[in-house]
């Protein structure tokens, strides 16, 4: 499966120091546009790191149109990062990991829910696959709402499966 991160999600994953976790996922397929590149200053080196690693891909983004970019932004009024996502998302058939609340309700709107991850997602999916314990989970998690995420509240029991 192949899994679209944007800015929010990829910064919230560096900043839990759960990024090689996540994209150990097996089964998924990482990928990240330019653009999220672009907004993703702060933790470049990680993201160099992972795609030189294998771990994580270019996504190719000559399948989304200048015009369907343009009537996207503006029917959306997402950045430029959720915009191209969404939009590959769709191209691609594939998941959109996304923490931005209105990029959220766009992919559930735009390709349904099914079709949507996020940081709390991905955390759950590597302590189902056992690359994470709950307790790390859990401690990611509020690394990343300490060092600026904007995450729902969560406490130490959400992180115990079931799910």
């Amino acid at each position: 499966m192949i899994v679209v991160l944007d800015a929010s999600t990829l910064i919230n994953l560096v900043n839990g120091e759960v990024l090689a976790a996540a994209l150990s996922l097996p089964g998924h397929d990482f990928q990240v546009s330019g653009v999220v590149r672009q907004e993703s200053k702060t933790v470049a080196a990680a993201l160099e790191a992972a795609v030189d690693s294998g771990a994580l891909a270019w996504l190719d983004d000559s399948m989304i149109s200048a015009n369907q970019f343009s009537e996207a932004k503006a029917d959306w009024q997402l950045d430029d990062g959720e915009t191209e996502c969404i939009l590959a998302g769709h191209a691609l058939g594939c998941v959109v990991a996304s923490d931005d609340l209105a990029a959220r309700k766009v992919v559930i709107s735009k390709l349904g829910g099914g079709r949507l991850l996020g940081s709390i997602g991905l955390l759950r999916l590597a302590i189902l696959e056992e690359l994470l314990e709950p307790e790390e989970a859990f401690a990611a998690y509020k690394l990343m709402v300490a060092r600026g995420g904007f995450l729902p509240e969560f406490d130490r029991a959400d992180f115990n499966p079931p799910f």
